[in-house]
């Protein structure tokens, strides 16, 4: 059965592999504020793989981030990826049945507005059509800015968006500043092309991933998803056109 559900799992860290299986903090490569949240980034995995244990084959499972560290090539997806593995998948897909199911690695996104784009565009490469519903699993603080912001900008039907409820981030004043401020960066900018986001980007991609809207190489004209500017990081959505989801 070719899937039909896109379940995106947008990735916060990189687990590099250890005897606790993501348990120690120690295994991940994860930023200072980060801390003491990797058990919400298993949480996440965890919901992920639920999910398509529980879609009787309608879905496809994609973990969604870049190589975003210099100290090594390992991304973000990959590592989601191999913890899900290393978990056996919490006994929820069995060795019977996991050649059934399709999880997919999106090693490109730098942001969570490209977490969406970039799983979207994966799942039409692997299946060469679009998915009818699309499911999110991230910070619940993220619920706006995903889905309000990045799934309306790229014109995904929002009554087709499911954004399941998974424990996150304590709402601490200084952190729920820091999240306004990037609500309000990104409504002034939908699509990240500005400099600020574009950098932030940038900053976060020391291999050089290929930005394409498209995975790198993937023949897109018959896809109905309109792109302009140039190749690489310079092509972005035609803000204008009719999009193929609807």
């Amino acid at each position: 059965m070719t899937p039909y559900n896109l379940i995106v799992v947008c990735c916060h860290g990189i687990w590099t592999g250890g005897p606790s299986a993501g348990a120690d903090e120690a295994e991940w490569l994860i930023a200072d504020f980060q801390r003491g949240e990797t058990g919400i980034f298993s949480e996440h995995i965890h919901a992920g793989v639920r999910c398509l244990a529980e879609s009787r084959g309608d879905s496809a499972l994609v973990f969604s981030g870049a190589a975003t560290r210099r100290e090594t090539q390992l991304s973000e997806a990959q590592s989601y990826a191999n913890l899900a593995k290393a978990r056996n998948y919490w006994n929820l897909l069995d060795g019977s049945t996991i050649t059934r199911h399709v999880i997919l690695i999106e090693d490109r996104a730098l942001d969570s507005y490209h977490n969406v784009l970039f799983s979207l565009t994966l799942f039409w490469a692997t299946f060469r059509q679009w998915p009818t519903t699309l499911t999110i699993i991230s910070h619940a603080f993220k619920k706006p800015r995903i889905v309000d912001g990045h799934c309306a900008a790229i014109g995904f039907p929002l009554e087709r968006v499911l954004y399941p409820s998974i424990p996150g981030v304590a709402d601490d004043p200084v952190s729920m500043t820091g999240v306004a401020l990037a609500e309000q960066e990104w409504t002034r900018d939908p699509h990240g092309r500005g400099g600020s986001l574009a950098g932030k980007r940038a900053r976060r991609n020391p291999w050089r991933t290929w930005q394409g809207v498209f995975p790198k190489s993937t023949e897109s004209s018959d896809s109905g998803l309109k792109t302009v500017g140039g190749q690489n990081a310079d092509e972005m959505l035609d803000a204008d056109a009719v999009r193929p989801f609807i």
